[in-house]
């Protein structure tokens, strides 16, 4: 793998993926996890693509359902999972020391697209128009690492909002405009919607896996209805 795979595999896990590694008689392997809910499906199967491009696999995403809680309900999760030698790079960068962690030698090798995907996957919008930005470390120090090279990647400036367990950044609208301007190019289409300013609700977008694994979608209540409608009308 050359330096280019290792930068887009490190762009694509640097907010999302879990990376555990193992040997085998094969060698040192390195087992990537991502998961995703019901209506996460869309994103997870764009992340899946991206990585093929770096990695060619034929591990498949798969659903399965968690364990029934105390009240009898369980919950349908997405999960995509290989294990592979070639993520050993990638893995000493974004787990030194056997931690992970958001290094400044990480942020170093990364441009604009690794932004575009932290963004697709952190961003909070909210109505009065400031984003939180998630998924940035668990340290303080993580936090100000991603904020300086957000700011020298798009301009954009950002406070830190200590109202949860883990950092996050918060831009004000100006703000958060200059970073889906600067992006915009580089999103991923099915977060397209974090980059714009119109708010769009994610759960309404459902990926054609989402409707196998669920059902027919919303079209199949309106054709229910209608022909409900068609029934009760006279002939």
């Amino acid at each position: 793998m050359d330096a280019a795979d290792v930068r887009g595999l490190l762009g694509l896990l640097l907010a999302d993926g879990s990376l555990v590694p193992y040997r085998s008689p094969g060698g040192g392997y390195i087992q990537l996890t991502l998961t995703a809910g019901a209506s996460e499906s869309a994103f997870l199967e764009e992340k899946v693509a991206e990585f093929r491009q770096f990695v060619p696999t034929r591990a498949q995403i798969v659903h399965y359902k968690t364990k029934p809680r105390s009240n009898g309900k369980s919950t349908s999760v997405l999960r995509f999972r290989v294990s592979t030698t070639k993520l050993r790079p990638v893995y000493n960068l974004l787990y030194p020391g056997g931690e992970r962690e958001i290094t400044q030698t990480a942020l170093d090798m990364l441009g604009a697209k690794a932004a575009a995907w932290l963004w697709a996957e952190g961003a909070r919008v909210y109505p009065e128009g400031y984003v939180d930005l998630a998924r940035i470390g668990r340290s303080f120090e993580e936090a100000l690492r991603v904020c300086h090279w957000l700011g020298v990647l798009t301009g954009a400036e950002a406070t830190f909002s200590d109202t949860h367990i883990h950092p996050r950044l918060r831009f004000q609208p100006g703000e958060a405009a200059k970073i889906r301007a600067a992006l915009l190019p580089y999103a991923p289409m099915s977060r397209i919607h974090l980059f714009k300013e119109e708010i769009w609700d994610v759960s309404l977008i459902r990926s054609a896996r989402t409707e196998l694994l669920h059902g027919t979608g919303d079209i199949e209540p309106a054709r229910r209805e209608e022909e409900a409608l068609a029934g009760d009308s006279p002939a």
